[in-house]
């Protein structure tokens, strides 16, 4: 029993010491942008772009800072002076698996033909807006230790008040249970 539990114990600490971080590799990969507004009816779409150098999380596959992908167009609709627009940047390491994500958003926003949607589409060209690539964000311990200790504090919950109902019973009022103790009793 102790050397299984021993045996258990050193196997339990070789996990806990493996490094858990992320491993990235840099690929270039296919991507597309789209932006829309609440305000109003145009939505804009960018070309299939190539970026040579974008960085993917292997243990995800998944895009490393693609919120910057979405600021970058953001930025450029911010600087043509169409400001709080929605930003959504779709990628993809394969073309044929981006065309068929290109299709599916577009198809979204033009619906079908006994059903189409009131959408004004519009493209933005390459020399209109490229994507350019992001290099990853690398945040040492001592600031992942500073955001740890920085969280927010949890709210505690307001207590429950009992019904009017329940209080007036408690108070042993002789008015009616149905209005409220600002009413006079109903006739």
């Amino acid at each position: 029993m102790t050397k299984k539990t021993l045996v258990f114990s050193l196997l339990a600490l070789l996990l806990c010491s493996l490094s858990v971080t992320a491993k990235m590799r840099c690929t270039p990969v296919y991507m597309f942008g789209t932006s829309a507004s609440f305000c109003d009816s145009i939505v804009y779409f960018t070309d299939i772009q190539v970026v040579d150098s974008a960085w993917i999380d292997e243990k995800t596959n998944f895009l490393v800072n693609r919120w910057d992908y979405s600021n970058q167009l953001r930025s450029h609709f911010n600087l043509t002076g169409h400001p709080n627009r929605t930003c959504v940047v779709c990628f993809a390491t394969s073309e044929k698996d981006i065309r068929k994500k290109y299709a599916k958003m577009r198809k979204k926003f033009t619906g079908s033909p006994k059903k189409p949607t009131r959408y004004d589409l519009r493209q933005l060209e390459e020399d209109e807006f490229k994507f350019s690539a992001v290099t990853p964000s690398v945040i040492d311990e001592e600031s992942q230790q500073e955001m740890k200790k920085q969280k927010p504090e949890k709210v505690k919950p307001a207590k429950k008040q009992k019904p009017a109902k329940q209080l007036r019973r408690n108070n042993n009022d002789n008015t009616e249970s149905d209005t409220p103790p600002s009413m006079p009793p109903r006739r």
